[in-house]
């Protein structure tokens, strides 16, 4: 990172941290399967996409109105980067952010993704002062949703057919938990 804040989020077993331009080729490689890109929005054609991605980010702060930032999800034993997990800060909803979450293949099914999601959750909530963090998935989606409703969040709506992504039309399904929700739950995340 060349500038800005070096935001960094511990759990028991991974670090979240910004994304490296060392992280591109990692990157490229889970983002370019077809099982992982089915339901995202952005699929890199190539590597050097991936990279000019990162050196967009480089200088970004946590908590920009407008934009997404995006963290590299590790393996804390190892460094191995294994997902990432991207936090926008949209311009017209102070108080509120979206997150969005990516694993590679091999690391689906441990409970990473649920890990880095509570953590995402107490630093927007915790450190940033969020009243309300959303999620948006294709309703096909359903280990997505699976996820999402594990960490406490409900499904507020489902709109039809209103986003076009890959050549059609799809449905986007919002879910959303609000601070008091997350704080009601009681949870405390292991750092250490």
């Amino acid at each position: 990172m060349t500038g800005g804040t070096v935001l960094e989020l511990m759990t028991r077993r991974l670090v979240l941290r910004p994304l490296r331009l060392s992280d591109s080729a990692a990157v490229f490689e889970y983002r370019a399967d077809p099982d992982v890109s089915r339901f995202q929005m952005w699929e890199p054609q190539d590597v050097p996409e991936v990279r000019s991605f990162i050196e967009g980010l480089l200088d970004l702060e946590p908590d920009t109105p407008g934009s997404w930032y995006q963290l590299a999800i590790t393996l804390r034993e190892t460094g191995e980067l294994i997902g990432d997990c991207g936090l926008h800060f949209p311009t017209e909803r102070q108080g509120q952010a979206e997150v969005g979450i990516t694993l590679a293949p091999a690391h689906q099914g441990r409970g990473y993704a649920t890990e880095a999601l509570e953590r995402v959750l107490e630093y927007l909530f915790g450190d940033l002062g969020k009243h309300r963090v959303y999620a948006t998935v294709d309703p096909r989606n359903a280990p997505s949703i699976a996820l999402l409703e594990r960490v406490g969040m409900s499904r507020e709506g489902h709109l039809r057919e209103s986003v076009w992504v890959k050549g059609e039309w799809a449905d986007d399904v919002i879910y959303a938990i609000l601070e008091q929700e997350w704080r009601s739950r009681g949870r405390v995340m292991e750092r250490s």
